[in-house]
């Protein structure tokens, strides 16, 4: 469509291409009213999707808290070595801070009015496979729980830039205060390992 001007029949000019151009009435003005209420709708269905995002991203994570829970849980039942009091004290530990962490995103799901994953959910939800059966010893448990904590890790860090720019900042607050403790029992989990190794060379 070109836009060189051609005569309209009427003595005018319009562009080529768009005939009776001219004759098109002006777009009227936005009022500032109009302008507040367009923006006041686009701010609301912004919310609502960054709620939604974040909800999302949450529940995903909740399902494998709940499956890294029940790998510290499992673990500290069954770990091979009963005699390893240092080793089951931090595995309980840790359990306790993974159910924190579900509680408080639990919580944060429902404050944005999700609804939070339920254990049914938790297979369609999560990248972790459930602890294997019977029990192991202490490099083969640290070994997992590394390797679990390592995907968690991933999906944390995947979740706080999905919401960089919803302006939930309370959920990416949240997520960095778990993207921390989730490095923090990695870190501890990995020097635990390298000292049991070079005790059992």
């Amino acid at each position: 469509m070109g836009l060189d001007s051609r005569p309209d029949g009427r003595g005018g000019l319009v562009p080529s291409g768009i005939p009776g151009a001219s004759r098109q009435p002006p777009l009227p003005k936005m009022t500032s009213r109009l302008r507040r209420t367009a923006r006041s709708g686009y701010l609301r269905n912004s919310r609502r999707v960054g709620r939604i995002l974040s909800c999302q991203v949450l529940n995903e994570l909740v399902a494998d808290s709940m499956v890294l829970y029940e790998h510290y849980r499992k673990d500290d039942f069954l770990l091979q070595d009963p005699s390893d009091r240092d080793l089951h004290a931090l595995l309980d530990r840790y359990s306790g801070e993974q159910r924190q962490l579900i509680e408080l995103t639990v919580d944060r799901v429902r404050t944005l009015g999700g609804i939070a994953t339920v254990p049914r959910q938790v297979v369609e939800l999560t990248v972790i496979s459930r602890p294997p059966k019977g029990a192991e010893e202490a490099p083969d448990v640290l070994s997992r729980l590394i390797e679990v904590h390592e995907r968690v890790i991933g999906r944390i860090r995947d979740a706080i830039a999905a919401i960089a720019t919803s302006g939930d900042d309370r959920t990416r607050d949240l997520l960095k205060g778990m993207l921390r403790s989730h490095e923090r029992q990695l870190w501890s989990l990995a020097e635990l390992l390298v000292d049991t190794t070079a005790l059992s060379a």
